[in-house]
Order: C-alpha cells, then structure tokens, then sequence
C-alpha cells in the first residue's frame, strides 16, 4: 500500500463518528510531500488536525522508519478552494457561489438548498427579481464560495 493510501486510510477511520471527511489530497510524484484536505459541516478544529498528524507521526515511525522522509500536512481546504464534496454544499446554504459547469458556462447565485443529487441557487436576473435554479451536481467541473465582506440584510 503506497504511503498516500496508508495516511488516506488513517484519516478515514479516524474521521468515523465525526461530521467529518476526507476531501482530497494533493501530493508530489514520489508521495514525499503530502497535503490532505478534511472538512466538515461545523468547519475543522485545530484539535482535529492535531489529533489526526499525531496517529499518522506514531504510524509512519512504525512502519516507514527507514524509507524516505516523508513530510505530510492536514489542514482543511479553506475559503478559496473549490468545493469537491457533496457533504461540502450543506455548510455553505446562505452564501453566494460561483460555478462553472460542464459546458463551461458560468452562472452565480446564492445558494438556496441541497440535496443528494442537486443543489437550488437564487440566480439574479435583474437588480430585483431572482430566479431559483436546479442544478446536478453531475453537470458541475468547478464551484468556489464567493468571498464577501458586505453584511447581508436580513
């Protein structure tokens, strides 16, 4: 099993009885340099993260004492990243989306709901009308949360 899958799998079972998950990993050629990625819908504690590094450290130590350095980082994907996993839709219902779909048309809106196979955006149409949109996550190739420091109204 390479080192990838090792921590992968770590991660995974250590995650279970969380509202956390595993979103990617980003890695190097050689899998010497690793990034995992974890999410959840409250966010990720440092706790986590911490608790997480410390199982892999005594793991690795183990059984990869001899190999090759490996330098490996568990963070969660940040406000900038895009959005991979379904169970990341959910945490960010309220908030303004930009997508980029399969076609590569690009729509934005606020996001509205989510469910297992689509999600509702309250698209703007003019300065005050709106439109609800379903889309499939299945015709989606990019979504990120719009950054935004305005207060909404309410």
């Amino acid at each position: 099993m390479s080192v990838k899958h090792l921590i992968s799998k770590i991660i995974e079972k250590e995650l279970v009885g969380t509202d956390c998950f595993l979103v990617g990993v980003d890695t190097n050629m050689a899998e010497t340099d690793l990034k995992y990625f974890i999410d959840g819908s409250e966010g990720v504690s440092v706790q986590i993260c911490t608790k997480l590094s410390r199982k892999i450290s005594r793991i690795l130590d183990e059984e990869y004492l001899d190999e090759t350095p490996i330098r490996y980082e568990i963070s969660s994907p940040g406000i900038d990243q895009p959005l991979i996993d379904k169970r990341q839709y959910v945490q960010h219902i309220g908030r303004d989306l930009a997508i980029i779909k399969n076609d590569n048309s690009e729509i934005e809106g606020e996001l509205q709901s989510v469910n297992d196979t689509t999600f509702d955006l309250s698209v703007p149409l003019s300065k005050n009308k709106k439109e609800t949109q379903t889309l499939a996550f299945d015709d989606i190739n990019k979504c990120t949360v719009k950054v935004s420091f305005k207060k909404k109204k309410k």
